[in-house]
């Protein structure tokens, strides 16, 4: 990794996507660059200190003194005074600048403090980077990681497209290239999904399905860790739904991160059906990065 972009967090904020890229620059020397957007809707300024300001210049000072707090930050956090780089931008729409300025410049990854709060899992812009940013995005919990963290990538090993199967071994070097910038170690994991509908009409076996497609699918996986120098130990296979199963996975092992591959929908499809990777987040509380074709 030698190019991190980090969201700086509002004000009074945990500034963990900051935390996560300082520990990955002190192994790599990676450049970060940390944007810190501000707006304001700027009407009636009469009886504040800034009543006889033209909005150019509101907009001017304000930006600086977002400029000033995402400094103080760094300088709490005893980060480096290289290889670190403040912008900011007076912005309303957070995601679209930064798919904007990923598609111009090459970023090996975005990091954003997530949002889990009661309900609200994650914000409109956390779920617009996941779907549309074409760099890599990890999405950070709030807790810290432990001195020998686990990071989790997870597979589809049976697909037959080429652009998924290419996409799960960008998700396989995202996870080693993250475990190698924190110590962690790596685990894989394939999720068989049995036909439940099949099964509820007794037209299929769960068991002989999966023990089927396991055997089916033992030369890929033996390919597969292979070409990554996975041990038999570090591939995981289960059955079940994606979305309970890898959580699932994630809690037993006390994963910090869980690397998964997303194509990204857009649009009304998008809407309705969702993406797997948002239906996994709904049950994830760990640091997550989505990685597109």
């Amino acid at each position: 990794m030698k190019e991190l972009l980090v969201i700086a967090d509002p004000q009074g904020g945990k500034n963990t996507a900051l935390i996560r890229a300082l520990a990955i620059q002190q192994t790599t020397a990676a450049k970060i660059t940390v944007f810190g957007f501000c707006f304001a809707d700027i009407h009636n300024l009469a009886g504040t200190p800034y009543a006889n300001l033209s909005r150019n210049a509101l907009q001017k000072k304000l930006l600086q003194q977002r400029k000033e707090q995402v400094e103080k930050t760094l300088k709490e956090l005893k980060a480096p005074s290289k290889n670190i780089k403040v912008e900011t931008l007076w912005c309303k729409h957070i995601a679209s600048a930064i798919v904007a300025h990923c598609q111009q410049q090459p970023i090996d990854l975005v990091i954003k403090t997530g949002n889990k709060t009661g309900h609200r899992l994650y914000t409109s812009t956390d779920w617009q980077l996941l779907r549309e940013c074409p760099a890599p995005v990890m999405i950070t919990a709030s807790k810290s990681w432990k001195k020998k963290p686990t990071v989790i990538a997870a597979v589809d090993l049976a697909t037959a497209t080429a652009s998924k199967s290419k996409l799960n071994h960008l998700v396989m070097q995202q996870a080693k290239q993250l475990a190698a910038a924190t110590g962690a170690k790596v685990q894989a994991c394939f999720v068989i999904t049995v036909p439940q509908a099949l099964v509820d009409m007794d037209i299929v076996d769960a068991s002989v399905y999966v023990k089927n497609k396991k055997q089916k699918l033992q030369q890929v996986i033996a390919d597969f860790c292979a070409q990554h120098e996975l041990s038999k130990e570090q591939f995981i296979v289960r059955q079940g739904k994606p979305e309970k199963i890898i959580p699932s996975l994630a809690s037993k092992l006390k994963a910090e991160a869980v690397v998964i591959g997303t194509v990204g929908r857009k649009g009304v499809k998008g809407k309705l059906l969702g993406n797997t990777v948002e239906a996994i987040l709904q049950n994830l509380y760990t640091d997550v990065i989505a990685v597109k074709p």
